[in-house]
């Protein structure tokens, strides 16, 4: 059945080994990241009394290290990429060997931020792995595979940390799961494809030629503008989420493991839904559908007055977090010529940096103001123009392919 499902029949052996390392890979740094990542807003405004503040800026980390992309892309373009999609996540993981001495809301929060800034400086090489070592008629199917291993690894990776993170300080729970974190990341390092550099164009290169792109590529920048929305309305309530959890609701760590265990589990099953989907349909069909699922979370988040309702908003949040991270993976894959992979995904990760930084601390902020309720409906309408952005790109896309067909029909007929 599997087999059927992902065509592995007829793959050849190097795509084998490929999916194989990165299978393994994904689903030993999903227990380490399932042990960690849901719990750390929750322990910093719980046991730290961290502020909103610093609660929007653990959601802005990663998108620091995103914002050095394009400067990353520039630095390895001459180079084999695989050495730079292991070491950021590996000295990333590595960090949180710092917990024993977070013993307070800005040490935490500053070791997390720190870990997530250098594993995110991995982007660029990681996209053009990847599409070197999947055939593009099958990679979506492929990705959607790696990360439902990831997801069942996070899965079990949550529950048993809401389970120990109940009886034994977070300050001994994250160093030693954070190694197997690291692990997980050698593990990718045998996959087997090196990521040739880049052939070198004529001329001097300058690290601000990838940003040329938003203007050349139009499909890119409309997906691209359609993604920037969807993220920065995920964004905006990234912060208040814990806080509502926490102040509103009172949620422990169990239930805490039990939200993330449900949306890792119907991540799992929404990553080869979505797979299958992007390998027929393209992206911008794909984020459509994922925003028509998307909005049930904030929904029951401004309505609910109780946890069990949560349950449902986890599901629809894992769902559509599969289908966005499959976009976000491809999105260089897809658009850009192979020798400017590695560019192409830099450019996504600053552009979503832009949205990244700045949009927690929206959500903090209007939270402050307008308490929390309010913000899940704001998220809601910058989805509505997202949706709107992508509509007008699939009407392009469109109107692109017939044209292709008519100028190859014109140049076939007698």
């Amino acid at each position: 059945m599997l087999q059927r499902i992902l065509g592995l029949a007829d793959l050849g052996g190097p795509v084998r080994r490929a999916l194989r390392w990165d299978g393994i890979s994904a689903a030993v740094g999903g227990v380490s990241a399932g042990a960690m990542f849901p719990f750390l807003a929750v322990i910093a405004r719980r046991d730290l009394a961290a502020s909103s503040y610093l609660i929007a800026l653990l959601g802005a980390a990663w998108s620091v290290g995103n914002f050095f992309s394009p400067l990353m892309a520039y630095c390895i373009r001459d180079r084999e990429k695989l050495p730079y999609a292991v070491w950021p996540p590996a000295v990333s993981r590595a960090l949180f060997l710092l917990m024993p001495l977070a013993v307070a809301a800005p040490t935490f929060v500053a070791v997390c931020c720190l870990a997530f800034a250098m594993g995110s400086l991995a982007a660029p090489a990681y996209a053009a792995v990847i599409r070197d070592a999947y055939p593009v008629e099958r990679r979506g199917v492929l990705m959607g595979f790696v990360r439902v291993l990831f997801m069942g690894g996070s899965m079990l990776g949550a529950l048993a940390g809401g389970f120990v993170l109940a009886r034994v300080s977070y300050r001994w729970v994250f160093p030693a799961v954070s190694m197997v974190g690291v692990v997980g990341v050698f593990a990718f390092s045998r996959i087997g494809v090196r990521a040739a550099p880049e052939e070198a164009p004529a001329g001097r290169v300058h690290v601000w030629d990838g940003f040329r792109v938003l203007a050349t590529d139009r499909l890119f920048r409309l997906y691209s503008a359609g993604f920037f929305l969807w993220g920065l309305g995920n964004l905006i309530m990234s912060p208040v989420v814990p806080i509502f959890q926490v102040d509103v609701l009172g949620i422990t760590p169990q239930w805490v493991g039990y939200l993330a265990t449900t949306a890792s589990a119907l991540s799992m099953a929404g990553y080869l839904y979505w797979g299958r989907m992007l390998d027929r349909h393209g992206p911008f069909r794909l984020l459509l559908r994922v925003l028509a699922v998307a909005v049930l979370t904030p929904v029951t988040y401004a309505l609910t007055h109780s946890l069990p309702p949560l349950l449902m908003a986890s599901a629809a949040q894992g769902v559509a977090m599969a289908g966005g991270d499959l976009g976000y993976v491809n999105a260089a894959m897809r658009f850009a010529p192979r020798a400017s992979v590695a560019s192409y995904a830099a450019l996504f990760a600053f552009l979503q940096a832009l949205r990244g930084i700045p949009g927690p601390f929206i959500g903090a902020a209007l939270s402050e103001w307008l308490g929390p309720r309010p913000v899940f409906l704001i998220a809601i309408g910058l989805w509505c123009i997202s949706a709107g952005t992508l509509f007008v790109g699939l009407r392009v896309a469109r109107a692109m392919e017939e044209t292709r067909s008519a100028t190859a029909g014109d140049q076939v007929a007698p």
